[in-house]
């Protein structure tokens, strides 16, 4: 991590304008005002005049270009009226000294400074209602030397300032920058590239009365040597080696109404405040004033030093840690007190290194947020996991006043000596806890979770087994949950339910109002027997008719069971629900699935079986399989109608029953005796006549043979 340092230096600006000063006018080269100005024309050498009007009441424009210098002993002003626009362009490291200057009093002010300087005993960059002021310094300055000690201010009485400085441009007052000092101004600063700078020797007063926008970038620099405040808008930083350097203190809020601040410090840059850092600076418990600060950036995530960090007295400051640095090697370690809120709401890893004290809510909505010191997490916090987020306590043994997980709370980094105490109330919201333990006898050492208050909702505990290698636990077992308030809340292993060690087989038991690790004997170990009946067992194809599956248990398990089924395979005969594996929740003990034939009239597609049966666990000991495989047969209809025969009429054939309970009072069934019709009897005689015509003739031949 950099430590930046306040420079305690003269801006090397006030000393180029001290020198031009001393050495007096040199010769104008090209000094040309036009348009609605006053003067009007070009100037000669030696040029030196009192008041400067440039856009009086219409457009008006003033060029200096070469090694040229001028002056003025009166007020300048660039935009005076409504409706009026004046433009100053200044080139090629030309100079202008004058006394008070108004860029865009009540018109549209723009200046534009080209490698070249202008030094004045006071600046006001947008002034009033309609007054619209633009200055870029673009590789020149703009100075208001010591001489004076008077502000600059950008965005007074109503009007609009922006400053531009790139390029290695500097602004240097020797008093202080005043940003939209009242109420309806605005302004806007850009502070962007390497050199370039703004310094105040006194302070700087970010959104006095109104909103500014400040942005410094890609190793720009802004310097306030005295107590400074962002009250209304944002400061946001972002590039290598961009600073925002404050010699004393610095404010992020203040007590104006409703004030609202906001300082982003973005990727490669700093802010460094040499003594105390307000959040916001509230003069009331019940003032409205509020202050954010948001660390971002990817891999060089923004740095903030201070000498002390204050949330203030009305609980309205938050810190964000919204970068995506996961190395784990970025650091906050200033000392936070003060009652606010501390958020870590990306994919990054946050390490806090100071000696926490700060009241207020710490969320870790996502990324990591960890402890690097004895004293990083605050006692007097309560602390909120959610379920993209991790607390990892790291080596140490923390106390938080609350605990709310619905994420990750991590002690792996601990051995087996870390310990996790909560002086309040800790929620299970399905969050998890992990930590470590030697799986062995009662006296085996272990983390674990102390909860002074009451506990309540379910929270897993990944325990991981530092090379113990299994023993007989006696008494209570190995204890790695105490809750010394009410125990309403419930604590379980992963699936499958239980760990295990060389030949014991670990459970975790409630016993009185905490939580221990039971050893038994793997062979004493053995899950609960698993059953599967389905009924009803037959069903017909004629219309949809469903049969329930019980998979049973012959004990509760005391944390969910997965169950291994081999399922019906598909088949356009039938439908099912069944799945593999099939859920028992903690505590029950059974659950259910369904097959259900589908209606279908195709003639002689047969009986199809649908066959459900459990199978042996992924995990040894889990559960035993209990009883055979239950089996669902979905019965042809039209084959049942047609009783298997060819005559729908005599389904059982000629003699369907093999008895007749009817007239024959049980007998065996007459037969039918065959009939046939006349033209039945007719074709019967006509073969009979051509079969003896065939007769006759053959022996006819055989006489003629022989």
């Amino acid at each position: 991590m950099k430590t930046q340092y306040l420079p305690h230096r003269k801006n090397a600006l006030f000393a180029a304008c001290l020198l031009a000063c001393a050495t007096g006018m040199v010769q104008a080269q090209n000094i040309t005002f036009s348009g609605d100005s006053t003067p009007v024309g070009s100037m000669g050498p030696n040029y030196n005049t009192t008041d400067i009007t440039i856009g009086n009441s219409g457009a008006g424009a003033l060029a200096v270009d070469g090694f040229t210098q001028f002056g003025n002993t009166g007020v300048t002003i660039v935009g005076a009226n409504a409706g009026s626009t004046g433009t100053v362009t200044m080139t090629n490291s030309s100079n202008w000294e004058t006394r008070d200057i108004t860029v865009g009093q009540f018109g549209t002010g723009i200046v534009n400074l080209n490698n070249s300087t202008i030094a004045s005993s006071v600046a006001i960059i947008g002034q009033n209602p309609g007054g619209t002021a633009t200055v870029t310094v673009d590789g020149g300055s703009w100075n208001i030397p010591p001489l004076y000690q008077n502000d600059m201010t950008i965005g007074s009485n109503g009007g609009s300032g922006t400053l531009r400085v790139l390029n290695g441009g500097g602004v240097a007052t020797s008093a202080s920058f005043n940003l939209a000092a009242t109420t309806g101004s605005a302004a806007t600063v850009l502070v962007d590239g390497p050199k370039s700078n703004m310094l105040a020797v006194y302070n700087c007063s970010f959104g006095v009365k109104d909103v500014a926008s400040v942005q410094i970038t890609n190793g720009g620099q802004v310097e306030c040597y005295q107590s400074s405040y962002l009250g209304f808008g944002t400061v946001s930083l972002n590039g290598a080696d961009s600073m925002w350097i404050l010699g004393d203190s610095l404010d992020v809020g203040n007590n104006e109404a409703a004030s609202n601040a906001v300082l982003t410090i973005g990727e490669g840059s700093a802010v460094s405040v040499a003594t105390n850092l307000r959040l916001p600076n509230a003069s009331s418990a019940s003032a409205n004033s509020t202050g954010t600060i948001n660390i971002e950036g990817s891999s060089i995530p923004g740095v903030l030093t201070a000498g002390t960090f204050e949330f203030g007295v009305n609980g309205q400051g938050v810190v964000n840690f919204n970068h995506t640095d996961a190395s784990g090697d970025y650091q906050f370690g200033i000392p936070l007190s003060g009652s606010g809120t501390v958020n870590s709401s990306n994919s990054g890893t946050t390490l806090l290194t100071g000696a926490n004290s700060y009241a207020g809510n710490t969320n870790v909505n996502a990324g990591i947020l960890r402890a690097g010191a004895a004293t990083a997490l605050s006692p007097a916090s309560d602390f909120v996991v959610a379920g993209g987020g991790t607390l990892d306590i790291n080596t140490y043994s923390p106390t938080v006043k609350t605990l709310a997980n619905a994420g990750t709370v991590t002690m792996l980094s601990g051995g087996t000596t870390s310990v996790l105490t909560v002086a309040g109330n800790y929620s299970g919201n399905g969050g998890s806890i992990a930590l470590n333990t030697i799986l062995g006898d009662s006296s085996s050492a272990t983390e674990k979770l102390v909860v002074n208050g009451a506990t309540s909702g379910n929270t897993i505990l990944n325990i991981s087994n530092l090379g113990g290698t299994g023993a007989p636990t006696t008494g209570e077992g190995i204890l790695v949950v105490q809750v010394d308030g009410a125990s309403n809340g419930t604590f379980s292993l992963p699936a499958p339910g239980y760990l295990e060690a060389g030949t014991f087989r670990y459970d975790l038991v409630k016993t009185g109002n905490n939580w221990y690790l039971v050893s038994e004997s793997r062979a004493e170990a053995s899950g609960p027997g698993v059953t599967v009946v389905c009924s009803p067992a037959e069903l017909s194809d004629a219309v949809a008719e469903t049969a329930t599956c019980k998979v049973s248990l012959s004990a509760a398990s005391t944390t969910d069971l997965s169950i291994n089924l081999n399922v019906p395979g598909a088949n356009p005969r039938y439908t099912t629900t069944c799945t593999s594996p099939l859920l028992i929740p903690a505590n029950a003990t059974e659950a259910s699935c369904t097959i259900t034939s589908v209606a279908n009239n195709t003639p002689g597609d047969g009986d199809v079986t649908a066959l459900l049966a459990v199978l042996p666990p992924t995990v040894a000991d889990a559960y035993t399989v209990a009883g055979p495989a239950a089996q669902v047969v979905i019965k042809d209809k039209d084959q049942t109608d047609n009783g298997g025969g060819e005559n729908p009429e005599n389904p059982g054939g000629e003699n369907p029953g093999g008895e007749n309970p009817g007239e024959n009072g049980g007998g065996t069934a007459p037969h039918k005796v065959p009939t046939m019709g006349a033209v039945s009897l007719a074709m019967m005689a006509s073969i009979m006549g051509w079969l003896g015509l065939r007769r006759t003739r053959q022996s006819r031949s055989s006489a003629k043979t022989a």
